[in-house]
């Protein structure tokens, strides 16, 4: 939800540095790859319990892996291995993350945070396989969910500015989990109309 409404508007605040990137040679890969290396950063500085420098570089980590698609769409190049590294990384990044978190919670024997922060970790990863399988039947789940990767970032760095990270695990464990319920549902819901549309319907529609 957030991340869609922020594309509504960064495009045009970000496309004058972006075309400059594009002019000195920098691709969209070399910016999700740079993510996922800062996303390691962040995930470092967690394990080693520097919350807060942690926080704002993942911050910087979220920017930069918003701006990779936008960089592949001012330099007019689109891929599938493109898409697939974006994935990758995502999903690395991602798991140094919550590494990262879960060690200074283990010290502490904190078993509340460590729970949910399992469940948040899953519900993620759930809620991208999801996605991927739905692909496979013809499915596009990309936009459907509440929490995208823009808004478990936004929600954990406040979250840990504020010092209030139990609640932003709290909230990624919940509403990580309803994307991914979201998901499946959508693709439940759509596999079953696009059985109930008779097969010389489906075939018209396709030829237009």
């Amino acid at each position: 939800m957030l991340s869609r409404w922020i594309r509504t508007w960064y495009g045009a605040v970000v496309r004058p540095s972006l075309s400059l990137l594009a002019r000195i040679g920098i691709t969209a890969n070399m910016l999700t790859v740079t993510s996922l290396l800062v996303a390691i950063v962040a995930g470092i500085l967690f394990a080693y319990d520097r919350s807060i420098p942690g926080a704002w570089i993942l911050l910087f980590a979220g920017f930069l892996d918003g701006i990779d698609g936008e960089l592949a769409r001012i330099q007019n190049i689109k891929s599938s291995f493109g898409e697939f590294l974006d994935s990758i990384c995502d999903h690395l990044g991602d798991f140094a993350v919550y590494i990262g978190l879960l060690l200074p919670i283990l010290r502490g024997n904190a078993w509340e945070e460590v729970i949910l922060t399992f469940i948040a970790m899953f519900a993620s990863v759930f809620g991208s396989h999801v996605r991927s399988r739905a692909g496979m039947v013809g499915i596009d789940t990309k936009t459907i969910g509440i929490f995208t990767r823009c808004e478990r970032i936004f929600i954990l760095v406040i979250g840990i500015l504020i010092g209030k990270a139990i609640l932003a695990f709290w909230a990624l464990a919940v509403f990580n989990s309803l994307s991914a319920l979201q998901r499946v549902i959508y693709t439940i819901r759509t596999s079953r109309k696009n059985k109930a549309v008779p097969a010389y319907s489906r075939n018209a529609y396709e030829t237009k």
